[in-house]
């Protein structure tokens, strides 16, 4: 399904361009030229990409409360753990999955978008664009005449949903931070069940793990699964720099 696009000027400001890995972890791998290395799959490409390439995002995919609520706490606390990189004991392990979690659901739905859903025996309001948009931008979900409600309030919801249902099978994790000697790691577009998370070059959180150095041939190895788990594209800083077993 395409996205809604809003009244011309976007004059409540709603994020259009929405990342299922934040632009502030994918900049953690600039180069000089302020972009990453990205290979799109499809096209067996390698391409130079800043963190706000429409590659990075899905459009308008869920509404602009989940995007600003609950999302938005779960990015600054694990953006405070990558720029802040503390010892193991004192890590906040249960942020690192927290945004594990909501960097796999987000990009599930992204690759499966949902659509507009009709409520059976459900009228609706039959509001104007300006209204509806007056309305989500304080938060508030509306559904239109006949019933139905717009894809990105129910994927919103869904996120939510599958935040709380899934947190249990991460809620006990430790990530250990894996430094590479020799070699750059590459990140795949998402990990789903592998739980290994890149954070700079050099970086990685790997649950399971505590502190270490790793040799090139354990990055190499690293960077096979990530292109293994790759659904659309993985990036780097430099994908010349990340060997490959």
């Amino acid at each position: 399904m395409t996205f809604e696009h809003p009244i011309k000027g976007n004059r409540h400001q709603f994020v259009i361009k929405q990342h299922f890995h934040t632009a502030h972890a994918i900049g953690k791998f600039y180069g000089d030229d302020e972009k990453v290395d990205v290979h799109i799959i499809k096209i067996d490409q390698t391409e130079r990409k800043h963190k706000r390439a429409s590659i990075f995002c899905a459009k308008r995919n869920w509404d602009q409360k989940a995007e600003t609520g609950i999302m938005a706490d779960i990015e600054y606390a694990f953006h405070e753990e990558i720029n802040n990189l503390k010892p193991f004991k004192f890590r906040n392990h249960q942020a690192i999955s927290d945004y594990f979690l909501l960097w796999r659901i987000r990009h599930h739905f992204h690759i499966s978008r949902m659509e507009d859903q009709d409520l059976i025996g459900i009228t609706g309001s039959d509001l104007t664009k300006e209204q509806e948009e007056l309305l989500e931008s304080n938060g508030v979900m509306f559904i239109r005449e006949n019933g139905v409600v717009p894809a990105r309030f129910m994927t919103g919801i869904q996120v939510l949903m599958q935040l709380d249902r899934q947190r249990a099978g991460v809620e006990n994790l430790k990530w250990g931070l894996l430094t590479s000697t020799d070699g750059e790691f590459a990140v795949a577009d998402c990990y789903y069940d592998l739980t290994f998370m890149p954070i700079s070059p050099k970086l990685a959180l790997c649950a399971g793990y505590t502190d270490i150095n790793i040799d090139r041939q354990s990055v190499a190895n690293a960077n096979m699964q990530s292109i293994a788990k790759a659904t659309e594209f993985y990036f780097a800083r430099d994908l010349d720099l990340c060997p490959v077993a």
